[in-house]
């Protein structure tokens, strides 16, 4: 479901910033609508700024924190563990006869995960496209090192392999990569999901006392108990990202679901523009950019002046400056001097569309602050702290605030919203 088309977007945030601070790009002629700047430098800035706004948002919370921070994350486990030597593999695919005895249909495999954890390749993984029965002949897009980024060393013959049925650390059923946006700070208890077949106990311990546990019986069973560790799977090298993951005791003997409470974090926005050189129905071409191979892949691109403009695309190939999409949506494809900006598909702010003001303020007043010889004495800083900071935190004291109240009709009870404000 698409969120309401009035919500706080980070382009139309950067888009004013970029116009109060003077520095937003009106396309080639000069005489364009406002756009965020397609010098870099600048966009740096822009990006800075919005980035820092939001932090500082974050720091201004009400005494007992805020509520939209508080989520719940389910983490699927399972106790699907196949282990083999490869017949043979490559860039893309990796063969072992022996998986057709036990996944005999085309596609059994799709959306599981291969690790290589011994021999050529050892520590890459991928997610698997696809399977072809006759042979056990598995297909993935590439292979990617141990923290998950491109460029994973590929596996070849006899290296050895385990499947999962999820994502797991290195092929370990015990072991759970959590996503980015949990910054290693649970809120409750852990537990089973509804609809168990067994008892919905497990509780939090130290990972210690399950690394202990572990070297001493690796059993198998139902988890009862569970821990929270950096992310950190064997290489040479400690890893880019800041990433936690879920260890389990004993090893998952069946498919489940757990769930428990934490507290968000937000990873930054993040967006870059330029200036079309040449394009296609289906490509778009920017010399100028550096980027890594496929580092816009996923992302949408949008096309904010010239030709071709309101027109977008989803990016499924980015390599050397070329950005591939399957079609321009829209209007027109772009063309040589079009305006574009690329962007993650998520690339929002963490707290929800009711603290869109209170965000927008929190980035002007930062902006004010970073571009002041241009916004000295716009306001902002006092609007956000006398205004919209104090109305966040009735928005986000009303999340929470209800009171049980009789109706009318007999043996009926219902629930009514209320206001109270925690400042």
């Amino acid at each position: 479901m698409s969120e309401p088309t009035s919500q706080l977007t980070i382009l139309s945030l950067a888009t004013r910033i970029s116009k109060e601070a003077g520095i937003a790009y009106r396309g080639v002629s000069g005489t364009s609508r406002a756009m965020p700047p397609v010098d870099h430098d600048d966009l740096e800035d822009i990006k800075q700024t919005i980035n820092d706004g939001i932090r500082q948002f974050i720091a201004d919370a009400p005494s007992t924190g805020w509520q939209w921070r508080k989520r719940i994350l389910q983490v699927n486990i399972s106790g699907v563990e196949i282990i083999g030597v490869a017949d043979a593999a490559d860039s893309t695919s990796l063969t072992d006869a022996t998986l057709e005895d036990t996944y005999d249909e085309d596609n059994d495999l799709n959306g599981y995960w291969v690790y290589i954890n011994g021999g050529t390749g050892n520590g890459s993984y991928a997610q698997i496209e696809g399977y072809t029965a006759s042979g056990g002949v598995i297909t993935v897009e590439d292979w990617l090192d141990a923290y998950g980024n491109a460029g994973g060393t590929d596996p070849d013959k006899d290296s050895t392999y385990i499947i999962t049925e999820y994502e797991t650390v290195g092929g370990d059923i015990a072991r759970y990569p959590l996503p980015e946006y949990f910054g290693g700070e649970v809120n409750g208890p852990i537990g089973y999901y509804k609809d168990t077949d067994h008892s919905q106990f497990i509780g939090w311990t130290s990972e210690s006392i399950i690394r202990a546990k572990r070297q001493a019986n690796d059993s198998t069973g139902n988890p009862f108990l569970a821990a929270i560790r950096p992310f950190e799977p064997i290489a040479e090298t400690l890893g880019p990202k800041r990433r936690y993951e879920l260890i389990l005791y004993p090893n998952p003997i069946q498919n489940d679901v757990l769930e428990f409470p934490y507290i968000l974090v937000f990873n930054g926005i993040d967006m870059e523009t330029g200036v079309v050189e040449s394009a296609s129905e289906t490509t778009l071409v920017d010399s100028t950019r550096d980027e890594a191979d496929d580092y816009f892949n996923e992302w949408r691109i949008d096309i904010l002046d010239g030709t071709g403009r309101g027109s977008y695309g989803i990016v499924s190939d980015y390599a050397d400056g070329t950005f591939t999409v399957a079609d321009w949506l829209g209007w027109d494809d772009p063309d040589e001097n079009s305006v574009y900006v690329v962007q993650p598909l998520d690339n929002l702010h963490p707290a929800g569309m009711k603290f869109d003001e209170a965000i927008k303020c929190a980035c002007m007043a930062e902006a004010e602050q970073y571009f002041s010889n241009k916004m000295e004495n716009s306001g902002h800083i006092e609007r956000y702290i006398q205004k919209a900071l104090p109305k966040a935190y009735e928005a986000d004291a009303r999340s929470l605030m209800f009171i049980k109240t009789k109706c009318k009709e007999p043996k009926m009870r219902t629930w009514n919203l209320v206001e109270k404000i925690d400042v």
